[in-house]
Formats: structure tokens, sequence, C-alpha cells
């Protein structure tokens, strides 16, 4: 039978040693930990995302403080995102994407200081991950990494391939599999035949955002699928992953939930960031918490 991993108990429980460990350095903090989030979109998914990030926020002890920049121009943008960096009261920035068409995504993530992008869009930051040594955790990638470990248990060895290159997933993603000893394969648009990559994959992560992409053709008996890929589906009124759960069913040893898989563990680790950038600007040690044991 096929294992539908929910991870929202997970994410309590990491977020309440994430909570224990704010607290045991209360009095040399002397504030909460603040993640402001800046926002210029209205849609319904940069909205149900603020949703998650304010509810598990609050779980954490985490402020949260919402700067709504819709109307503005990109300098104006820009010189908003540079003042959150300057505040000493910030700790970490959060840009919700898509943008205004008008706004280019990369002055954006130009005006954001490193120290404060606990989202890891910066080229610094995402240069540490490239090195082994990320000054952040990816957020999307480390969620289904998270994932992926509590099902699978260690990686080494084990032959992962990520449907997708981009470079908040799958380039991140990628160099995390490898430190953990993992044989890895990127299959993308231009790949040729990708259903026979995936088909070798004892877990296959896919990244698309295309509504049941992935069916019982794709996978190999046993695997394990992670599903990071989010698509609305108005004639249904929710939201689907790229797996197409019916289709794999029995045939897949497990397979992430969407939206309640990756999703919360993403915001886990953005929380996560928020307290690292705390602590770092008051010269004391953070530890990322552990997930529970494997399955």
């Amino acid at each position: 039978m096929t294992i539908i991993l929910h991870t929202s108990e997970l994410a309590q429980s990491y977020l309440a040693r994430l909570k224990a460990q704010i607290r045991s350095q209360q009095k040399i903090l002397d504030r909460t930990p603040t993640l402001a989030v800046v926002t210029g979109s209205s849609d319904a998914g940069p909205s149900a995302y603020l949703r998650r990030i304010s509810g598990l926020a609050e779980q954490a002890g985490i402020n949260l403080q919402v700067v709504d920049i819709a109307g503005q121009n990109e300098r104006n943008f820009c010189q908003t995102v540079r003042e959150l960096g300057a505040n000493k009261q910030i700790d970490g920035i959060l840009i919700l994407f898509p943008l205004p068409e008008e706004i280019s995504r990369q002055a954006i993530i130009d005006a954001l200081p490193p120290e404060k992008d606990v989202d890891c869009l910066h080229p610094l930051n995402l240069g540490s991950i490239m090195n082994g040594a990320p000054y952040f955790e990816p957020c999307t990638a480390t969620g289904a990494l998270m994932a992926t470990e509590h099902l699978v248990g260690d990686l080494r060895g084990k032959d992962c391939v990520i449907i997708g290159s981009s470079p908040v997933v799958g380039r991140p993603l990628t160099m995390l599999l490898l430190d953990r000893g993992a044989t890895v394969s990127v299959v993308h648009i231009d790949t040729q035949d990708i259903k026979s990559h995936c088909r070798k994959a004892d877990v296959l992560f896919s990244a698309v955002g295309k509504a049941r992409l992935v069916t019982a053709d794709w996978i190999k008996p046993g695997s394990c699928l992670i599903d990071i890929g989010i698509s609305y589906c108005p004639d249904e009124g929710r939201v689907v992953g790229d797996v197409d759960l019916k289709s794999v069913e029995d045939i897949a040893y497990a397979v992430t939930a969407v939206p309640d898989g990756v999703g919360p563990l993403t915001t886990c680790t953005l929380l996560a960031n928020t307290v690292k950038s705390a602590f770092n600007r008051a010269e004391l040690n953070f530890s990322y918490p552990a997930l529970s044991q494997p399955q």
C-alpha cells in the first residue's frame, strides 16, 4: 500500500523545537526574531502562502511583518527592500513572487542583503550551496529533502531524478543530494525521453507545476515520489500536485501529499533561516531542528 505523507504534524514538532531554541536564548536576543514578507500581488497563490507562513510563524514564536508594495515602481520597490535590510528589527526578508511585470526579479534580488535573504535567492547564498556550505538552507529544496529522508532514510547510493532545473528548486536540490552521496540526474524540457530517465529513479522529485504529469508509466515500482509542483484546477476548485495519485497508487512506495507535503517543511525552513539570521546577528550558535526519525 502506498504511503501518502502528510507533514503538518512533523512541521508542528519541528516548530516546537525551533521555539524552544529561541526561548533558550531570549535574554541574549532581547527581542523576537522577525520576518518581513514583501508582497505586491493579491493572487490566490501568494495569498495562500502568506496565510501558511503567518500560521506557522505564530507556532514558532516568530514575528511577521507584511509589507505591501502594490502600485510601487521598480525603483521604490528596491528602496523598500533596502530599507528593510537596514532595519535592525528585521532578521529575514521574503519576497513573494510573482512580481508585477514591470518589476525585474533580478533587480529585487540584487537589492536583498545576503545576510537577510532567508529564501536563499541571492547569488552569494546560492554560491554557498554550490560550495557545500550553505549560509542559509534553500527552503523548498530542503523541505523536499527533509520529506525524503523521513521516508527513505540514508540517501547514499540512491538513484535520484529531479524533474525541473530551476535555480530555486532543481539546482540547489541537486547539490544537497550530492552532498548526501546520492546519484543525481536532472531532466527538463529539452531532455529526450524523460520517462526513461524517471523510471530509473529510487526517488523521483517533480518540481514542474503541471497537474498530474507523473503517472504510473513514469515510475519504478517501489520508488518514492516527492511532489513539489502545485497547480490549481478550477474545475475541481483545489490545488493538485505533479503526481497523479490514482495512477501511482500501489505502485509507488510513498508519495508526498499536496498541499500538505513538502509545503509545510518549506515554510519551516524559511522560519528556521529567520531564526538563524537573528542568532548570527547576536553572535549565538544556531542548530537547525531535526525532523522525526525515518519510518
